[in-house]
């Protein structure tokens, strides 16, 4: 493994996860085998992953900032999700609004089948430029580690020094959400891009639908190494080539169309999509009632059956949660953040288009303290929110006293 610190073997991260689950063995009483992990690119906390692993216990995978009434609450979910099952990992997403802990069982992390669907490969070299916290680079990363190969972590992405970890590192498989992938053409061009990319035999991109020019610009760079993926937190999705219409449900994976009663569509209708697992790869919310291989769950997507078994998504817009920069967030979650500020005293969180990032949140504050102004604000949010659920344009606004309340008093 290549992270900021240098080098790791093999043998170096096994030693450490060894250790680290002969530690993690001794606080299964006390903390029900759940294992909350603040994520990070880097050697040392996959090496945390594999320890509990090994410990039989679940990692539940959390952004580095949030706040710990809700890492607490999101553990405490996934220990009471263990008397039904064995979960091997637990991520946060948002659904219906909310965020809440989405577990996995079944399938093993170590299982070969979802790496080798998307492109990976035994003995290959991988680049992820993703934060961990997120469920599609986590597994991307844990797979192709215990499929074997190498993988190459980046801190923080830029074009420039994705630009340079292709040139120096040299892998063949690499991940990018649209928003990344425009940084990257339009800071290097569209020849000098192409030129980046060329050592890549697979260009991977999801968690965003891609705006149909930036897709033509990767298409014609990339042709058939461009891939794009669908999937959700709760079931695996399509891989779709450059050149087709829509995807086709990868290895293990079913998806259907329905209507808003449940019933499957014909064929070119829209409807809400839908997925499950044939392979024994199963999620769903934690504290929920275990469910089994065959139950099929949504999240809200929309797409359409197309012949030939392929399926295309028409739509991410979901009630309650929006994509900033392929990151789902809740606005919900960034209104409470603000709220929680003893001198807040209402506040409207809402979403605007944003060209870079796709849409981003803009916050409208009150608040009878003239010393609360945006920057203590700002300072307030990055402590308990990830950059995306942040919001992009902030204002706070003095609330004057009611003059009716203050006759009555």
């Amino acid at each position: 493994m290549i992270d900021i610190q240098g080098t790791t073997t093999f043998a170096a991260l096994y030693a450490a996860a060894a250790r680290h689950a002969l530690e993690a063995e001794r606080n299964t009483a006390a903390d029900g085998g759940v294992a909350p992990l603040h994520a990070s690119s880097n050697a040392a906390f996959l090496s945390r992953v594999c320890g509990e692993l090994m410990a039989g216990r679940t990692p539940l995978v959390l952004p580095s900032r949030i706040p710990q009434s809700a890492a607490d609450e999101a553990a405490e979910a996934v220990r009471r999700t263990r008397l039904s099952c064995r979960p091997w990992k637990a991520m946060l997403t948002v659904l219906h609004g909310k965020q809440v802990a989405v577990v996995t069982h079944g399938e093993s992390p170590g299982a070969s089948r979802k790496a080798h669907a998307l492109g990976m490969a035994r003995g290959g070299r991988i680049l992820l430029a993703a934060p961990l916290h997120l469920n599609g680079p986590f597994e991307f990363a844990l797979r192709q580690l215990l499929l074997g190969g190498t993988l190459v972590l980046l801190p923080k992405f830029s074009a420039d020094r994705w630009a340079r970890a292709i040139q120096m590192a040299r892998p063949d498989w690499a991940f990018l959400v649209p928003t990344q992938l425009r940084q990257v053409w339009d800071s290097a061009g569209d020849a000098a891009a192409t030129e980046i990319c060329a050592p890549l035999r697979h260009l991977v991109h999801s968690s965003e639908p891609c705006p149909p020019a930036l897709g033509e610009r990767l298409a014609a760079a990339l042709g058939p190494r461009l891939l794009e993926y669908y999937g959700t937190t709760l079931y695996d999705g399509t891989l779709t080539r450059h050149d087709a219409v829509g995807g086709v449900p990868i290895p293990g994976a079913e998806l259907r169309v329905v209507d808003r009663h449940g019933w499957p569509v014909a064929q070119g209708t829209t409807g809400q999509l839908e997925g499950r697992s044939r392979c024994g790869l199963v999620n769903h919310p934690a504290g929920e009632t275990c469910h089994s291989s065959h139950t099929w769950q949504g999240v809200g997507d929309t797409g359409r059956r197309l012949p030939g078994g392929h399926l295309q998504v028409t739509g991410t817009d979901v009630e309650g949660r929006v994509i900033v920069a392929g990151v789902k967030v809740s606005p919900d979650d960034t209104r409470r953040a603000l709220l929680d500020h003893p001198s807040v005293t209402a506040c409207t969180v809402t979403v605007r288009p944003h060209e870079r990032f796709g849409s981003v949140l803009a916050a409208v504050v009150e608040t009878v303290n003239p010393e609360l102004t945006t920057p203590v604000l700002r300072s307030w949010c990055a402590q308990r929110l990830t950059s995306p659920q942040r919001p992009h344009a902030l204002e706070v606004r003095p609330c004057l006293p009611d003059p009716k309340r203050e006759s009555h008093a």
